[in-house]
């Protein structure tokens, strides 16, 4: 079997590309990758000439370490490990698809039949004040939400959207706004108590003294963790933030592949790991990541944005023992199952590991329709 085509389509925001790639004996393999989609979009492209046709597609670790040898002249991280994701999920997809089987069995057999998730983006579409907040936590709890992950609490305050010039340059958060994050806290739980399991993304926006003061803040509130309260890049400050804080800190959507990983989990610096699967190296790094975190003792939550993404994650996580919940988006964007062929339904926070071949999920209709670029054997 040899890769004879590979085919790109973007989504109608253009915040999602979709790789195609099809093959001389029949199936094609679907994969995605997302945000900033333009440049990745170019280097699938550059791959699809240079490592993917006229290739066995089964050969998923010599193409993703051949991509890998040629990313590394250019930049190991952003674009470069965004086309690589997208083309070994799609890889791994038509893996499935030849043998039949759903991805979790080629993976190497699941560990659970379903996968617990939970609701990113909660607070996003609710007004700021106590009374909707906690009609709001109810009703979730009410349909059998369990876990959460918000930036409302303190995201109002992060630099890019912060209150003042002052905290907008530094990094720095006030007592006051502090305060009024912690009171915003107080109404969830004063609504569903220890029901909902809170994470707070912070978006790596504060410094040092005030990330720990935000964690000492709310640390009687037992948040599930705090994601990102610093920019990512130096893992012995991030250590810092975690015994200053007293709080559980989940690290990992902007770091790339499992070097990347390596120094964080070695330092001890995060309680939790979320690698993105579309960002990090694809389903092949992410299960080496998750592996590496299990000597480590450490769990794996993953960061999520996509609806194949969410896919191959549920089939990933059925395989892996030590991940906990995952991201949850499809509320933050509703046109998430207008993108494919049978919806993605979550029951009592948790997520059915699909049962068809490969990841289980096409493209529908209205997307398949879509302009397309095309890169095939001459």
């Amino acid at each position: 079997m040899q890769i004879t085509r590979v085919e790109t389509i973007r989504s109608p925001c253009r915040n999602y590309c979709w790789i195609l790639i099809h093959t001389d004996a029949g199936p094609i393999g679907l994969g995605e990758t997302y945000h900033r989609a333009d440049p990745a979009e170019q280097i699938i492209h550059e791959f699809a000439r240079s490592h993917l046709l006229g290739e066995d597609p089964l050969d998923i670790e010599k193409i993703w370490y051949a991509m890998y040898q040629r990313a590394s002249f250019h930049g190991l991280m952003g674009a470069e490990l965004r086309a690589m994701s997208g083309i070994d999920m799609a890889l791994w997809d038509l893996f499935g698809k030849t043998v039949d089987q759903p991805l979790y069995r080629v993976l190497g057999g699941r560990t659970r039949a379903q996968v617990p998730v939970y609701f990113s983006g909660i607070y996003d579409h609710v007004e700021t004040n106590k009374e909707a907040y906690q009609a709001w936590s109810k009703e979730c709890v009410d349909q059998g939400w369990k876990a959460c992950k918000t930036a409302c609490f303190f995201g109002d305050f992060y630099p890019t959207r912060g209150a003042t010039d002052f905290g907008r340059a530094t990094g720095y958060i006030s007592a006051t706004d502090i305060d009024e994050g912690r009171r915003r806290f107080e109404w969830v739980r004063e609504a569903v108590g220890d029901a909902l399991e809170v994470g707070l993304d912070l978006h790596a926006a504060f410094d040092v003294p005030s990330a720990i003061r935000i964690g000492e803040a709310i640390r009687d509130l037992d948040p599930y963790f705090i994601e990102e309260p610093i920019q990512p890049h130096n893992f012995s400050a991030l250590k810092e933030v975690r015994e200053g804080a007293g709080v559980p800190i989940a690290a990992g959507e902007r770091i790339f592949s499992r070097w990347g990983f390596k120094e964080i989990l070695e330092l001890n610096a995060a309680d939790v790991l979320n690698p993105d699967l579309a960002w990090t190296g694809g389903i092949s790094e992410v299960k080496k990541i998750a592996s590496y975190a299990e000597v480590h003792y450490v769990p794996v939550a993953p960061h999520n944005y996509g609806p194949l993404s969410c896919m191959a994650l549920a089939h990933l996580m059925a395989v892996l023992p030590n991940t906990r919940h995952l991201e949850y988006t499809a509320h933050h964007y509703s046109g998430w199952n207008t993108y494919i062929d049978e919806p993605i339904e979550v029951r009592e926070s948790m997520l059915d590991v699909p049962e068809r071949p490969g990841l289980g999920r096409e493209l529908s209709t209205a997307m398949l329709e879509l302009e397309r670029t095309v890169i095939e054997v001459p």
